[in-house]
């Protein structure tokens, strides 16, 4: 007599057997055949490959024709469905204009993409309705989102979260730092007030941050107790998060040193293009934090006593002019426009009062180019690394990068891969209870 065999894998790679029609003297019924050999396979440790359902889920409302498939967990949906699984950015819609559409579309009809809307995504019905495995969520552990946790808690245990954070979550991490990020980070949201009024704001809102901190804390711990894991993106990092949650009472285990993919198949070393003595730069440079004027300040006394080479500033917020006949101005390139620029330098060059992770940084040490900024930033990108504080230590240290490459070439790296990061993500996933 024919019988059918029916096998679903499940998240943890266990094994789940059915077969029917199967006859024998010793196994009365379907029920017995099928236990009997789920046993068999099981104590023979089969491993198998499980593909699962992942949602990457923002706070962002964007239009369809923004998404960001180059960064962030745009670039990482796109490796777990490289992987085979089944993966989709959940992200909210800003078109007024496709309100009326249920499931707005980007240019390309086949985007692995879910629009729901604010007050789905704190609703445990949808996402029990999506049925996911693994659930990744970039809200940056404020505790104001803990709806949405509690919501995507409710269909799976397997929840990760991205802190994108240099880890000066609160003043017991470090008061002076803190009091510092929390200026700079408030110069940065009141940049188009008038410049007296913004510091007054700045030195109020540090003062206030550092007043709050016992409540900031508890709340803190409230989103750290909902959390299985929590991804962090640098070493240093790390540390300092860990040890937060030690002083909260959370558990520091569930913190993980991740950092963030980058799109390797364009930032790579490319033997083919000569590499120059070219300094770049990328950022946003109307931003407080990205510190343009100690930048330039630094490029044109370097460039001063160092005519044989020159120096590329990309990205917005620059001037019409440049300060130095040396230095080139460029806006904002497309990525493979980018890279090529990054290819053919040999120093990536950062003036940023602090970073999460420095993506652009990250690019660069793929290419090959000597990575010149903050230490507790940078130091995981490049060896040897050069470190600075303020401007003359920034300038010694491009002054030594400068005379050590030529006798040591930069090495390219190779460990942000999408691919590498979603996998080292997946196994991390799987040790979730």
């Amino acid at each position: 007599m024919p019988y059918h065999l029916h096998i679903s894998f499940s998240f943890d790679d266990s094994i789940s057997l059915k077969i029917s029609g199967l006859k024998s003297p010793f196994l009365k019924d379907d029920y017995s055949r099928s236990n009997l050999i789920t046993e068999h396979f099981n104590s023979a440790r089969y491993s198998v490959a499980s593909f699962v359902k992942i949602l990457l889920y923002t706070d962002i409302a964007i239009r369809p024709d923004q998404l960001f498939w180059h960064r962030d967990l745009g670039l990482l949906t796109k490796a777990f469905r490289a992987l085979g699984h089944e993966a989709y950015l959940v992200v909210h819609n800003s078109d007024n204009s496709l309100s009326k559409i249920k499931h707005p579309t980007s240019k390309i009809p086949e985007e692995p993409v879910l629009w729901p809307s604010p007050s789905e995504v704190r609703n445990p019905i949808w996402w029990q309705s999506q049925k996911p495995d693994l659930v990744i969520l970039g809200l940056w552990t404020r505790p104001k989102y803990n709806p949405i946790r509690r919501a995507a808690l409710s269909p799976t245990p397997h929840i990760i979260e991205r802190a994108d954070s240099d880890g000066m979550r609160t003043a017991s991490c470090g008061l002076l730092t803190y009091a510092k990020r929390r200026f700079d980070y408030f110069r940065d949201c009141t940049y188009h007030f008038p410049s007296p009024l913004s510091i007054f704001a700045s030195f109020f809102y540090s003062f206030a941050s550092i007043l709050t901190t016992p409540w900031i804390e508890y709340r803190l711990r409230k989103t750290l107790e909902l959390l299985p894991s929590v991804l962090v993106e640098t070493p240093h990092a790390t540390a300092l998060w860990k040890s937060l949650a030690t002083r909260l009472g959370a558990d520091p285990s569930k913190i993980h040193c991740v950092p963030h993919p980058i799109q390797t198949d364009i930032f790579k070393f490319d033997p083919t293009i000569q590499k120059k003595n070219q300094i770049i730069s990328v950022g946003r440079w109307e931003s407080y934090q990205k510190n343009l004027p100690l930048l330039l300040k630094t490029l044109c006394a370097f460039l001063n006593k160092n005519p044989t080479w020159t120096s590329l500033v990309i990205g917005s917020g620059l001037r019409t002019k440049s300060p130095h006949p040396q230095i080139t101005f460029l806006p904002t390139l497309p990525p493979p426009d980018l890279a090529r620029n990054i290819q053919a330098s040999r120093i990536f060059f950062s003036s940023s009062r602090y970073e999460s992770f420095g993506m652009a940084a990250a690019e660069a040490a793929t290419c090959a180019c000597a990575i010149v900024g903050p230490s507790e930033i940078f130091s995981q990108l490049n060896e040897p690394s050069f470190f600075n504080s303020p401007s003359n230590r920034l300038l010694a240290k491009l002054s030594d990068a400068s005379s050590l490459l030529f006798n040591h070439p930069a090495r390219p790296l190779s460990s942000f891969t999408p691919s590498d990061i979603a996998q080292q993500i997946i196994r991390l996933s799987q040790s979730i209870l």
